[in-house]
This record gives structure tokens, C-alpha cells and sequence, in this order.
């Protein structure tokens, strides 16, 4: 098995969330060409080799970076570590359990699921961290690791089936960007 690092930890966050798997690779798709250097530079340091950037311009106008490894062996290397979802993986996907059992890889791991799903906004003016998916293990995974951190997070399920964690307070959401390095402006995009 593959030795993972805090940068494999955040890269495989990142994927879980806005990635998908290729017939002979993996790629992850961003709206900012920014975020796109910023993954191809994390993707090559981590996996050794290189990886391509495609913009996409779909039918409605909206502008999509490609960032793609191709390589059979990546490809079945993250698919194990995910624990081989089906088709769905956002469903489906397992937290692999070495990241689960450290903290500083939890939160690399969290940090990229919160970077590629979640978002940061003023609601009645108290600031808002929260993060919608669709996979209940790791949801409550992710609510679990950022509690035992001390930070008051809660967990709901969406009338759309999605499953919302959110923390509010400006205590509350300094200690996540300390923890979990997320942006405190705007919408995350890197």
C-alpha cells in the first residue's frame, strides 16, 4: 500500500470531493485556472508525474479546468485507498483507514473535502462555515474529527439528501481556518 502524507492526505480530499476517475487516470475539475496550477503543482509533487490541464466551455457558457493524470496504476491506487467505490464515488467513497487514524492526516484530508465542497459566507452577520456531500461516513467522519478538535460543528441531513456540516461563531470558525487552513473569504477556491 502507499505511504500517504499530509500532501497525498489534502490531494485525496480534494479528489473525493471534486474529482472523478478516468478509464486510465484521475482528474480533478476546478472554475478557477488558479486553483487548477495549484492542483497540477500538488499533483505532481505527490504522484511524480505530470499532469494536463484542459479548460472545457460547456454548452451554457460555464468555463470547467481539467487537471488529469493519466496512469492505470494512479487510477487503481486511488480507487483502493477509497475503498473501489461504484460508479457513484461521491456516494460511495471510504475514508481510507490510516487517514482516519492520525489527526494531522485527517485534517489534510478535510481540509481538501472542505476546499473542493465547502463554503464560507456572513449570515446575519455571523460568519458561516459549512460544507453539503452526499456520503454519510464521511460526513459524520468529518463531523467527528472536527468536534474532537473543540469546535462546535453540527450535522444535518438536507431535504435534497445531502448532509450539512456547519459551524457558526467567529470562535468557532478562526479555529477552523487554524485547524483545517480553510479561507475565511468568499467561496473556497483554493
Amino acid at each position: 500500500m502507499v505511504e500517504i502524507d499530509e500532501d497525498f492526505a489534502y490531494l485525496l480530499g480534494l479528489f473525493a470531493g471534486d474529482g472523478w476517475f478516468q478509464t486510465r487516470g484521475i482528474a480533478i475539475g476546478t472554475k478557477y485556472k488558479e486553483r487548477a496550477e495549484h492542483i497540477a503543482r500538488l499533483m505532481e509533487k505527490v504522484l511524480s508525474k505530470q499532469p494536463k490541464i484542459k479548460k472545457r466551455l460547456y454548452a451554457d457558457g460555464h468555463e470547467l479546468y481539467l487537471v488529469a493524470v493519466y496512469s492505470v496504476f494512479i487510477e487503481q491506487q486511488f480507487r483502493e485507498l477509497l475503498g473501489n467505490p461504484p460508479r457513484k464515488k461521491s456516494l460511495n467513497f471510504r475514508v481510507p483507514v490510516m487517514i482516519r487514524n492520525s489527526k494531522s492526516l485527517s485534517r489534510k484530508f478535510i481540509q481538501g473535502m472542505f476546499e473542493a465542497e465547502g463554503s464560507f459566507r456572513l449570515w446575519r452577520g455571523k460568519p458561516r462555515v459549512q460544507m453539503d456531500i452526499y456520503n454519510k461516513n464521511a460526513a459524520r467522519f468529518i463531523h467527528k474529527t472536527i468536534r474532537s478538535d473543540g469546535i462546535k460543528v453540527s450535522l444535518s441531513v438536507c431535504s435534497d439528501g445531502a448532509y450539512r456540516i456547519e459551524t457558526t461563531s467567529i470562535k468557532n470558525v478562526e479555529l477552523m481556518k487554524q485547524l483545517y487552513h480553510f479561507p475565511s473569504t468568499g467561496k473556497s477556491q483554493l
